[in-house]
Parts: C-alpha cells; sequence; structure tokens
C-alpha cells in the first residue's frame, strides 16, 4: 500500500543570500537607493551581537569533555577485554596434550591430540575433533593452597 508523503516547505537559508533582521526594511522595500548608495548592506554592528557563528558553539570544553569521555570508554570497556584476549590467546598456546580442558559448551574432556587450528579431545571413550577457540579453560590438578594455621 503506498501512502501519499506529505511535503512541507522550510524555508531555507543559501549562504549566497543576504540575511536580513525581520523589523529592518530591506532595499527593495524602502523604494530603492538611500543617499546615492544602491542595494548596498550595513555593516554589522561593534561588538558582533548574536551575530555568532554554529562553528563557535562546539568550543573547547566540549572538545575536552568529548576526549574524556572516550578515554573512560577505553578504560572501562575495551582495555580490559584486549587484556582478556591477550590472556586467552597465551592459554591456547600452552596446550598440550594430556590437559584437562572445558570447552564453551561445557564439555570436559582430556587433550588427545592438537592441529594447527583444532583440538582432539578425549571424552569417556569417544575422541571429538573441536576448533581452538571452543576451549575457554584449563583445568588444573594443583591442590588447594594451604592456609596458615591460627592459634
Amino acid at each position: 500500500m503506498l501512502h501519499d508523503a506529505v511535503l512541507i516547505p522550510l524555508p531555507i537559508l543559501l549562504p549566497q543570500q543576504p540575511q536580513t533582521s525581520p523589523g529592518a526594511p530591506s532595499a527593495t522595500q524602502s523604494g530603492g537607493a538611500q543617499d546615492g548608495q544602491a542595494g548596498t548592506q550595513q555593516p554589522a554592528p561593534a561588538g558582533g551581537a548574536g551575530q555568532g557563528s554554529p562553528l563557535d558553539t562546539c568550543g573547547t570544553p566540549q572538545m575536552l569533555m568529548m576526549l574524556g569521555f572516550l578515554a573512560v570508554l577505553w578504560f572501562t570497556m575495551l582495555g580490559p577485554e584486549r587484556k582478556r584476549r591477550k590472556e586467552t590467546q597465551q592459554m591456547l598456546q600452552a596446550l598440550k596434550p594430556g590437559d584437562k580442558v572445558v570447552t564453551m559448551g561445557g564439555m570436559h574432556g582430556v587433550v588427545a591430540s592438537i592441529a594447527e587450528k583444532t583440538v582432539t579431545l578425549r571424552c569417556d571413550q569417544q575422541r571429538i575433533v573441536f576448533d581452538r577457540s571452543a576451549i575457554t579453560r584449563i583445568e588444573r590438578d594443583e591442590p588447594p593452597a594451604q592456609e596458615p594455621k591460627k592459634g
């Protein structure tokens, strides 16, 4: 079903068109030339009240706030993710046959063999091939740390 588009004409000021204030008469409204000056505009009053350009609104404080926001974003989101990715890459490089591992899907197994991009896990009597990136952690058979006795 097609809908008719409603176009609303908006006044668009092009850079070539002179901008006049609503209360001031233009040269054509005031009857033509004034004092021998045909079609010239009066210079802007000193001080430039109300004559700021749109680019002046984006100043130094806003840029500093934007840079501060980006720095906070980096340190809270992107930095820790980069560190985790580096640790995971080191863990996958240190993988060797005989390691007990856990996959992303929660499957526990022992590494039987390692290829360039795949790992073969032995789960009970079955051998299953996974991508290396599917390994989330290596389980070590380390005894828990002994706490010093109090007393």
